[in-house]
């Protein structure tokens, strides 16, 4: 038995579809993938219509998309790109019998319970005493989504997504205090987004070198990472405090939530971070919690390799849902 639903993979800066199958023995499957920038278009319906014109083959009747902003009512307003999705008005424009549309953070999580531990690096091995303890799943991409992944004991998968990138930012040094201060003084509220994920970049640097009295220039990610490598002080200091923050971030999440089943970092920041992430003192930030320092060290911690996960995730959400 093979059935197929259309999935996409909507974030801030990119956007991809693709054919998902699922097949009885191997789960769900995608193909036909396409990945686009989402500058090229106006709306997201230019961009579904776009991908529909070159599909091959008979196209599936429902689709499932996951959006980087919070869903309601079947309508979906992007945190960090100007796009207002219906799912009502996209059905009749494109065709479509039935769309679903979901947090992106849903679709992630959900995929993470599909992949092999290929799909992965380990941080930290840690060591899973039950099965059935969420595991949390976050990280710094365009923006910063998080989500908690659980497991019931008939094996059933269940993800329950929120807004947690959005919560506020926690310096720990006198520098992050200086830069959250800074940061206030034009953004007001410092979000741990504000300060973790990709579109935050330029914000960052640009406070960074206001507060050295350094001329700001607009630099791209990949010359940050190559300056900071040549031992550059501010471009250093980004790689630092981004990735010092991060697992702050999730150390504090993983607390709050009681997420012993593990934690999967994802987005393509942490990717571009991977080895500041990994240093002694990120990783310290995770796990010293005081009195609940024994309670985080079991928590093993790993990096999501690959970018399909999200798709397959939508897959798997549509396919929860349908009788087998």
């Amino acid at each position: 038995m093979s059935r197929t639903v259309l999935v996409g993979d909507i974030g801030g800066t990119n956007v991809r579809f693709a054919c998902a199958h699922m097949c009885a023995e191997a789960g769900a499957r995608i193909e036909q993938v396409s990945k686009y920038p989402g500058d090229d278009f106006a709306s997201f319906d230019d961009a579904l219509i776009a991908y529909l014109d070159q599909f091959e083959g008979e196209r599936p009747a429902r689709a499932l998309f996951a959006f980087a902003g919070p869903v309601e009512n079947g309508t979906v307003e992007m945190t960090n790109r100007d796009w207002l999705i219906d799912s009502r008005e996209l059905a009749k424009k494109t065709g479509l019998e039935d769309i679903r549309l979901v947090n992106d953070y849903a679709a992630m999580s959900r995929g993470v319970a599909e992949l092999g531990d290929a799909h992965f690096r380990v941080l930290h091995e840690g060591k899973i005493t039950d099965e059935t303890a969420p595991v949390l799943v976050s990280g710094p991409g365009t923006g910063l989504g998080m989500a908690s992944l659980l497991k019931t004991k008939s094996g059933r998968w269940w993800v329950l997504t929120g807004q947690g990138g959005h919560a506020m930012f926690a310096p720990r040094t006198e520098r992050e205090w200086a830069l959250k201060k800074q940061l206030e003084a034009t953004y007001g509220y410092v979000s741990n987004e504000l300060v973790l994920s990709g579109a935050a970049l330029d914000a960052v640097h640009k406070a960074l070198c206001e507060l050295d009295g350094v001329a700001w220039q607009q630099t791209p990610p990949a010359v940050i990472m190559a300056q900071a490598e040549a031992g550059d002080t501010i471009s250093r200091e980004i790689c630092e405090i981004r990735s010092n923050a991060t697992m702050g971030a999730l150390g504090d999440a993983a607390l709050i939530n009681g997420t012993r089943g593990g934690v999967v970092i994802t987005g393509g920041v942490a990717k571009r971070l991977e080895n500041w992430l990994a240093a002694p003192t990120a990783m310290a930030r995770f796990y010293e919690r005081g009195p609940m320092t024994d309670f985080m060290k079991p928590i093993p911690v790993r990096l999501l390799l690959t970018g399909e996960a999200a798709l397959i995730g939508a897959a798997s959400l549509h396919f929860d849902e349908e009788p087998v």
